[in-house]
């Protein structure tokens, strides 16, 4: 039997066992929603670890009794490639796109059906978020968002997954359905969990502000860059991975030439830009850094 069918079935006929709703089970869903369980007990998802837990406290039954914790274990590979997912930008770029395209293919034929539903949403949030970028279109983003966006506004702390779908909610609005309230006050919260992020958080938080940049930028709010370059700066210093110095470095020369319009100034810094990609063999991206200079100079 499939093991996420018989995870849910020991599931349902235990809480109902115990003469608990899915509503009442799930209390204020902070840790798991209704539908959350109803795709767990239906077969459909496999919980992560955390999940499981809840699940078994409220249960009042160890995880061995609902599941093998073997089953929890990822995939060496499958960890490699969801890595290699969070690392890699495309800048719309074919070679990329299709290396980035690769990854998904891979996850999603040997991986994906076995996978803890925590770990299927992040697979699918980037996945999103690619083609919201790609196809310049919003609605690729909305069930996502529809079933996982409102839990967001009400944390204060936020996991990767989290990270990953404010990313796709920044991707959107810049399409479509910008509200700026909603907007500003995500990045503030984004901002504040610096403080308290390590590793790969750091890294999304960084990709993630890169992200809010070109939202900034496609509403005209350019003297809010300089903030984002800021903390970017301070997480680059942190986690000691400068793989976004050259956007950054671009970023603030935008500040100089759009909010300050400070031409020379501007132009350090869209060439220190260049030449940071140049040092790191990122020959495409350093040309894009340029390119861009010669197009802003003309628009201020």
């Amino acid at each position: 039997m499939d093991i996420k069918i018989e995870l849910g079935k020991k599931i349902r006929l235990l809480r109902e066992k115990n003469g608990l709703t899915r509503e009442a089970f799930c209390d204020d869903e902070v840790e798991l929603t209704v539908r959350q369980l109803t795709r767990i007990e239906a077969g459909q998802s496999l919980p992560t670890l955390p999940k499981l837990t809840f699940i078994s406290q409220r249960l009042a039954v160890p995880i061995h009794h609902l599941i093998d914790e073997k089953h929890i274990e990822l995939p060496k590979r499958y960890l490699q490639l969801k890595y290699s997912l969070h690392k890699l930008s495309t800048y719309k770029e074919k070679e990329r796109i299709a290396k980035k395209e690769k990854y998904f293919d891979e996850i999603y034929e040997n991986y994906y059906d076995n996978l803890p539903e925590e770990e299927q949403l992040a697979i699918d949030v980037q996945q999103a978020s690619m083609d919201v970028h790609l196809a310049e279109n919003a609605d690729f983003g909305e069930e996502i968002l529809n079933d996982y966006f409102s839990q967001i506004l009400n944390k204060k702390e936020y996991s990767i997954n989290d990270l990953l779908t404010i990313d796709l909610y920044f991707h959107c609005i810049f399409y479509k359905n910008y509200k700026e309230d909603i907007f500003i006050d995500l990045v503030d919260r984004v901002i504040e969990q610096v403080d308290y992020s390590v590793d790969i958080e750091l890294f999304l938080l960084n990709k993630l502000l890169l992200t809010a940049v070109n939202v900034f930028i496609k509403y005209g709010n350019y003297d809010k860059l300089i903030d984002i370059v800021r903390v970017s700066n301070v997480i680059m210093q942190t986690n000691q991975d400068f793989q976004k110095k050259p956007i950054m470095d671009m970023i603030e020369g935008k500040y100089w030439l759009f909010s300050q319009k400070d031409t020379e100034q501007a132009y350090q810094k869209y060439m220190d830009g260049a030449q940071c990609a140049r040092l790191f063999g990122d020959t495409i991206l350093s040309e894009k850094i340029v390119q861009e200079w010669e197009t802003d100079l003309k628009m201020n």
